[in-house]
């Protein structure tokens, strides 16, 4: 009973508040603007961001954004609705692979929780960006093969094949390349002979050209600028970076709870299972071949989140270690509770959200091990409940915008921004904002207060000057009133 009621929350926290928050910059704002721009100018093929080529990615997570912009209205929700979508799709295909290696019903529905509540991957799935889609693709490609794998049935094979090539229109080369060497690497241990299957040569070439034409297309038309930027995002991060080999170690004890320091002896235990063989292999398999990259990023290794959660859930289920895993489910429910105290206290907020941090321990007494993933959702209610409305009162985007657009409703003015560069003010004005030039006469200009002294400001605004992506520094800046700035915004004539 309470797996499913553990379910049913999921379902709807993934939607609680998610369009309650302005759009996050730097990066959610390249997608916001422009798949808005996409549905403006009917050119689905290159994305341009505050009038400038934007071909770091490839355009499928814009085409998502700006499908549900057409369906359903330009806003904060329908930007980040396919992401919480795809995030729940991703939980699913983890519950399919579970079921299809265990056939074990309470490890399919765990496996489900542990995907779309493990911390990073939740964060993620609330933030239109290309990691949740990749995510879902990579998993919908090897559970797909997986499944072939099993049946024989050649239509799921296409299907996967199929799947990669959408895995690579959201990211490029990555999501053919992570699939085929983890299948690689387990039919080389468990069945060499299916390695020469004549049907994996055949889809292979359709597969990379229905997934990498959009970087050819690119090339043709842009040339040398497409080719440093594809060099840059794909080759270039292999040999520069200063993060230490472990780096991943060290991040999924945070980025993987509430499970997350478990799942490394449900990795060893796994070992000694033959029916987790697939799962090990995919996760290993991300971890070393993104340890050795050496620009390591959090999100890099998410897509073993799906394998890494079948792991931990049938430790959960059949594993040894009981002491361990009931030691873990006090510390974890006790440190939830200690975050929402300090952040009710820190923050200021209302008093009774400190009740929530009692539904941690009081669950421990009834159904411990679940009880991670109850304080868990608890802990995300009050993260979008209270925290983040707390930083929205610091965050003025919308409402300058919309001053913009009031003094120039027809979009006649340049804009420029002095002094500093917010990327989500173009999605807000509606406009391109020129940044690092001298404004000329007849403009908007927005600049921070004593960088510019040719007109009077209208209208004033606070803003901040660093990244959002990082939000724990950002909700301790906003606390701290630390890189914010006051912004003017003036007529120059």
């Amino acid at each position: 009973m309470a797996v499913y009621l553990l379910i049913i929350l999921s379902l709807l926290i993934y939607f609680f508040n998610l369009g309650a928050f302005q759009v996050w910059q730097p990066n959610e704002a390249f997608y916001a603007d422009a798949s808005r721009r996409m549905l403006e100018t009917k050119d689905f093929i290159t994305p341009i961001y505050n009038g400038e080529l934007r071909l770091q990615k490839p355009p499928l997570t814009y085409w998502l954004v700006s499908l549900g912009f057409y369906i359903f209205g330009v806003n904060e929700f329908v930007l980040r609705f396919f992401h919480a979508l795809l995030g729940l799709g991703t939980g699913l295909l983890s519950g399919i692979l579970a079921w299809l290696l265990t056939k074990n019903h309470k490890t399919t529905l765990l496996s489900f929780l542990v995907v779309v509540l493990s911390l990073q991957f939740f964060a993620n799935a609330h933030y239109a960006s290309p990691e949740v889609p990749l995510a879902f693709f990579i998993a919908l490609t090897l559970t797909l093969w997986y499944s072939y794998y099993i049946t024989k049935n050649t239509a799921l094979l296409v299907f996967a094949f199929l799947s990669s090539s959408l895995g690579m229109l959201v990211k490029g080369p990555v999501a053919f390349v992570m699939p085929a060497l983890i299948i690689f690497i387990f039919l080389l241990l468990e069945d060499r002979k299916e390695i020469l299957n004549k049907k994996y040569y055949l889809l292979t070439p359709f597969a990379l050209l229905l997934g990498l034409w959009w970087h050819i297309y690119q090339t043709l038309v842009n040339g040398s600028y497409f080719l440093n930027v594809f060099f840059s995002e794909n080759f270039k991060r292999i040999y520069i970076g200063e993060e230490p080999i472990y780096f991943y170690l060290l991040d999924t004890l945070v980025s993987f709870l509430p499970y997350s320091v478990l799942f490394f002896p449900a990795l060893l235990w796994a070992f000694s299972r033959r029916e987790l063989k697939f799962v090990v292999v995919w996760s290993l398999s991300f971890f070393l071949v993104f340890s050795l990259i050496k620009q390591k990023i959090p999100v890099y290794v998410m897509p073993a989140y799906p394998a890494m959660a079948v792991i931990t859930a049938h430790f959960l289920m059949e594993g040894p270690w009981e002491r361990l895993k009931r030691f873990w489910a006090v510390f974890v429910c006790f440190l939830f509770s200690l975050v929402i105290l300090l952040g009710v206290f820190y923050f200021d907020l209302a008093k009774g959200w400190a009740l929530l941090s009692l539904v941690p321990p009081l669950i421990l007494l009834f159904e411990r091990k679940l009880a991670p993933l109850f304080g868990a959702t608890v802990f995300y209610l009050f993260l979008l409940g209270a925290v983040l409305p707390y930083l929205e009162g610091h965050r003025h985007y919308r409402e300058l915008g919309s001053f913009i657009r009031e003094l120039d409703p027809k979009g006649e003015l340049k804009t420029y921004q002095l002094g500093h560069f917010n990327h989500n003010l173009p999605f807000y004005a509606k406009r391109k904002i020129i940044r690092d030039q001298a404004p000329e006469k007849g403009s908007i200009v927005v600049f921070e207060l004593g960088s510019f002294d040719r007109c009077t400001p209208l209208k004033t605004f606070e803003l901040y000057k660093g990244s959002e992506s990082r939000l724990f520094k950002f909700m301790l800046d906003t606390k701290r009133k630390k890189n914010f700035s006051q912004f003017g915004v003036c007529l120059y004539f």
